[in-house]
């Protein structure tokens, strides 16, 4: 991938991993078939992912005031194709409603409209979502996250490095695979704690699989470039 072909450029900003662990049976048939699901030590896993995008810029645009921000909700797990690996989404909800529109239709990416907020005081987070694009039915999301200690650099065969460094997302359009590529540096992560009041994100998941407390973690800021999809042959 030469760098300087890059599409758009955004931070990440106040971002949080919530992930459980899930059996490969259960999440199959919600994964299109060309992708294999990717296992940490014969588990799979799915994760919800609030953050907020910040100064989303598009290559040789001036940042536009006003539409260069949104939060976003994302609801994924892990797969790969050909031995690739990356990031598959099962939902993207955001509170923007251009940037939707534009996600949806120039990547065939699942953004859906919300209304959204996220509070942040010292060291807790606040979010709520409501899901409110048209033909969907109003989905519900509301936590409040905690956060804790910086953590060390993840090191490769860790489950941290392997939930959280991701490099492509993978999405099919048709009878066609498509692959994603994202740069961005390593994640400076933190412990955290989520408590989480209301959750119809992973509905379609047996509700006993989330009586457990899921695995945490939290990003303060992450730079990220984004190049053009690329047709698998």
């Amino acid at each position: 991938m030469k760098h300087n072909f890059w599409i758009m450029q955004q931070s990440w900003e106040d971002l949080v991993f919530i992930h459980w662990p899930v059996p490969v049976k259960l999440l199959r048939p919600f994964v299109p078939s060309p992708f294999e699901i990717d296992q940490f030590d014969g588990t799979a896993w799915i994760a919800i992912v609030p953050f907020h995008m910040n100064h989303i810029q598009f290559r040789g645009i001036p940042l536009i005031p006003f539409q260069n921000r949104m939060l976003e909700l994302n609801v994924r797990t892990y797969v790969k194709y050909r031995n690739e690996t990356g990031v598959y989404f099962f939902s993207l909800d955001a509170d923007h409603r251009f940037g939707v529109f534009l996600a949806r239709t120039l990547f065939g990416l699942p953004y859906l409209n919300a209304h959204m907020r996220m509070e942040k005081h010292l060291d807790h987070l606040l979010y709520m979502s409501r899901r409110v694009h048209s033909g969907y039915e109003q989905v519900h999301f509301h936590c409040s996250v905690s956060i804790d200690s910086p953590l060390p650099p993840s090191k490769p065969g860790s489950l941290i490095y392997w939930l959280t460094e991701r490099y492509a997302l993978w999405a099919v359009r048709g009878s066609k695979v498509y692959k994603g590529p994202i740069l961005h540096q390593h994640w400076n992560l933190q412990k955290a704690e989520a408590e989480i009041m209301t959750n119809h994100l992973l509905d379609f998941l047996p509700a006993p699989l989330l009586t457990h407390d899921p695995i945490v973690h939290y990003s303060q800021s992450l730079k990220t470039r984004i190049y053009p999809f690329i047709k698998m042959q």
